[in-house]
């Protein structure tokens, strides 16, 4: 299953992601305003890679550990993504697979990470992959049992399926979230912090693919 990415569907991922904030709670002003203010002064980063698609899927990786403590970890982290590619690469990337779809489509094929992704992306019909590696997923802060503090780092690569050479790009993207300090356990819940920290990182990844503006002091954009 595809989705046409239209103006329409840019505008309903959007109103998606803040009611998925809104369900899981009332989520603390700080995290909002930290999520949509403007920062000042600012500078414009160049995109690392110009990513442009006639159909791409997202596919998400990890590790036992993460999917004991974090089951939707996957599924929730490629959907930011897929949201994030509709809002910010206007009119490069023409269809995007549902991440349902791809879950579905893992849970159903257990020996999928020994395939290969090019053919990962054949499965899909799809000329791009954008994989996903998720190595280290927690919502706790290091050492404390009642301080939460969102922590990602992930390997990415884009595979193009009848490219000579693979991966065409990669990198590895690390957030926290919230970035200067943790958030006590009675002050908010698991659910808020994953959000955040899950579109923080959606926001990272897909910033690798755009021009965008960011703090002048190497801050959030």
């Amino acid at each position: 299953m595809g989705w046409k990415v239209r103006p329409h569907r840019r505008a309903l991922a959007a109103v998606l992601g803040l009611a998925a904030l809104g369900a899981a709670g009332c989520y603390l002003p700080h995290f909002g305003v930290w999520l949509f203010a403007p920062r000042h002064p600012t500078k414009t980063v160049k995109a690392e890679y110009v990513l442009a698609a006639e159909r791409l899927v997202v596919v998400p990786y990890a590790g036992t550990e993460t999917l004991f403590n974090y089951s939707m970890a996957p599924l929730e982290v490629s959907a930011e993504i897929v949201n994030r590619i509709v809002a910010n690469l206007h009119g490069r990337v023409k269809t995007l697979i549902n991440p349902v779809t791809v879950v579905q489509w893992q849970e159903s094929n257990v020996e999928w990470p020994n395939m290969s992704l090019v053919d990962i992306g054949k499965a899909f019909q799809a000329d791009t992959v954008l994989y996903v590696e998720l190595g280290r997923y927690t919502m706790l802060e290091d050492g404390s049992a009642n301080l939460y503090r969102g922590h990602i780092q992930a390997r990415i690569q884009v595979v193009k399926t009848e490219a000579e050479r693979n991966p065409v790009y990669e990198a590895s993207v690390e957030v926290l979230f919230p970035p200067d300090n943790p958030v006590g356990v009675t002050g908010t819940s698991e659910a808020i912090v994953i959000r955040a920290t899950n579109a923080a990182f959606a926001a990272e990844v897909v910033g690798k693919f755009h021009d965008r503006q960011v703090s002048a002091e190497g801050g959030k954009p």
